[in-house]
Order: structure tokens, then sequence, then C-alpha cells
């Protein structure tokens, strides 16, 4: 069993302000990777408090596109040509994605300081590739966690909405393809773990969320937003910390990993197709009819309930279907149903979503 977790985690308001004072128990020559938005959002400010503590040979290099292996090579000859001693990733999950991958290849510690909350990319130790036209080719494990994380709560709760329930909704698939397979393994210690910060994160969820978005709206940054951005990234980060033999018996994330695939699923954010993932495999574990149409409701709370073609896909375009299932079923061996049961699945799925709309 491996463990892999960050040295250190930091969460609060403001918190960019004083990030050189972290940063510099780590680096005096970074390399600075952001996306356009992020840079604009936190880039001056981190400069700032960079320069303040004696950390003024700086490189910022804007991220454009997906994790790809042209891109992860890119900043890694970038680092090695600057003689950049860290990689700080600044942005959300395509940003930290890279950053995380080059700074392996590079051997360097890599620092990453979200900007949004709609994945655990923040944290996790693990890359999902993508080619440059943004197709999932594979995830790669990486030796090793981020060295720190700074999670600034106000420029979290200050992006838009849509990308924090995008992780809310993320962050509630840990807890439903974790349950299964403790179902299956229950006296496997790490899986309990693993599962019950996944419990703790969803609960946490539904008490803070919506006081945290509206007390951001009236520029308050408390412990709500605090415990917000800790579950998304600390406690949904830790729950997937724990490399075990066991596999997941889940379905949400290879069917958001394969439908990115499908140029037309791609206006949608991870955790909007992850919450797709989750109806249909509800459905593929044969749960009754009433949990599932909760669980829609649950997501819909969140603007994440969406059917096939809201996804990108046509619900009787089957030839589309199976393929992606076929895609699931060779990549990812341990979805434990056949084809034909999988498209089935999602073709219900969008059949409740639907009726589940009507009723709300």
């Amino acid at each position: 069993m491996f463990i892999k977790t960050p040295q250190q985690y930091f969460s609060g308001p403001d918190l960019i302000k004083s990030a050189g004072k972290y940063v510099k128990e780590y680096s005096k020559n970074p390399l600075i990777i952001g996306s356009e938005k992020a840079l604009q959002a936190a880039g001056e400010e981190l400069r700032i408090s960079l320069e303040e503590n004696g950390i003024s040979h700086v490189q910022v290099e804007v991220f454009r596109g997906f994790p790809s292996e042209n891109q992860i090579q890119r900043y890694y000859h970038l680092a090695k040509e600057k003689q950049s001693d860290a990689i700080i990733a600044l942005g959300g999950g395509r940003t930290l994605d890279t950053a995380k991958a080059a700074g392996e290849l590079a051997d360097l510690p890599v620092i990453t300081i979200p900007t949004i909350a709609a994945t655990c990319a923040a944290w996790a130790g693990l890359t999902i590739q993508y080619d440059d036209e943004g197709s999932f080719v594979k995830a790669r494990p990486l030796k090793k966690a981020p060295v720190l994380i700074l999670a600034d709560t106000k420029v979290i709760l200050s992006a838009p909405v849509r990308y924090l329930f995008a992780g809310v909704v993320d962050t509630f698939a840990k807890f439903y393809e974790i349950r299964p397979t403790v179902a299956q393994y229950e006296k496997v210690v790490p899986l309990n773990i693993a599962f019950y910060s996944a419990q703790i994160a969803f609960d946490q969820l539904e008490k803070s969320v919506f006081q945290a978005v509206e007390e951001a709206k009236n520029g308050i940054f408390g412990q709500a937003a605090k415990d917000v951005v800790d579950s998304i990234i600390y406690l949904a980060g830790f729950a997937g910390s724990f490399q075990t033999n066991t596999g997941y018996y889940s379905f949400a994330h290879p069917f958001y990993h394969i439908s990115a695939r499908f140029p037309d699923t791609r206006h949608k954010l991870h955790g909007e197709k992850v919450a797709y993932g989750i109806i249909s495999q509800l459905v593929l574990e044969g749960k009754d009819k009433e949990e599932i149409i909760d669980t829609i409701h649950l997501f819909e709370k969140y603007k994440n309930a969406f059917t096939l073609s809201e996804i990108g896909f046509e619900r009787n375009e089957e030839a589309q279907l199976y393929k992606l299932a076929e895609d699931v079923k060779r990549e990812f061996p341990y979805v434990d149903w056949d084809v034909d049961t999988i498209v089935d699945a999602l073709q219900k799925a969008d059949e409740l979503t639907q009726e589940a709309r009507l009723v709300s």
C-alpha cells in the first residue's frame, strides 16, 4: 500500500498575500505555470508576496490547452532551461496536472495554488493526461503528491459558482465510488479510511456550501468557505491518497475519462460529467429507483443533474454509447459490467433524470 499526501496544506482567506513565506521554504527560483484567468485573479498578489520574501527571480508562463505529453515536456524542458528549483502551479485542474507531471520529470518540488475548487487535483499524486485536442489518454500515477498546497478561500469562492458546484459533486463521487468496494472488502482498513473521509466531506459540503456561497456574495469568507474548500481539496484528496491493490468497483470516473474522447462533451466540466456517471453507476448497482431519484434531486440542487443530450450524447445514438462502453471496459477492467448493461444504464439514467425533473 502506498500513501501519497502533500507535506503541507494551508487554507484561508487572502492566503495568496502571504504565499511567499510558505514558498521560500522550498524555492528561491520557481517556475510559475498559470492559466490566463488564474494569473489575472491572483498572479500579481502572488508575485508581490514572493518578492517580499526574497523570491524575485521568477519565471511566469501562461498555460493554455490540456495536460498532454507535449505540454508536460514543454514545461519540463523550460524548468531545466531556467534552472528552476521548484514549479508553482496556479489555476485549475488542467494547469495543476500539467505542472505536477512536469515537476516529476524534472525532479522538482511542486507547489499547487488552486484558484477554483472544481476537483481535488491540487492534492492528488496523479495527472490525468490528454492529447493536445482534449481526448483522454491515461491516468498517469506520480511518485508523490505536491509538497505544498495553498488554498485561498477568497480567491476560490470568488470564482464562478459553477466550478464550485462541479467540485462538490466530484467530491460526492468519492463516496459513491468507494462505497461498493468497501462492501466487497470491508476489512481493508485503508479503504475504510478513504470511505469515511469521503463521507465526512459529503456531510460537510451538504451543511456548508450554500452558506459559503451566500456569504461570499457579501464579501465574507469565513468558516463555511474554509469547510467547503477543505472538503473538496483536502478530504477528497486524502480519500484518494490510499493506493492499494484493490480496485474501485466504480463507473463515474471511467465514464468521465472516456466521454472526453467525444468532442461534443467538452463543454461540460469534470464534475458535471462525473455526476452523470454516478447516476449511471447507481443504475448499474441495481439501487432502488427512489434512491436514484433522490440522488438526482441532490445533484439538481447543485445544477449538476444532466441528460445525455446535455452532456453531449444523443440517447438514441447507440453507436456512440456502445463505443463509450467498449472503451470503458477495455481501459478500466475493474468496471464489473458488460457493454450491453452499461449502455442500458446510460439510457436509464437519462430517463430517470428527465422523470425526476418533472416532479421536482
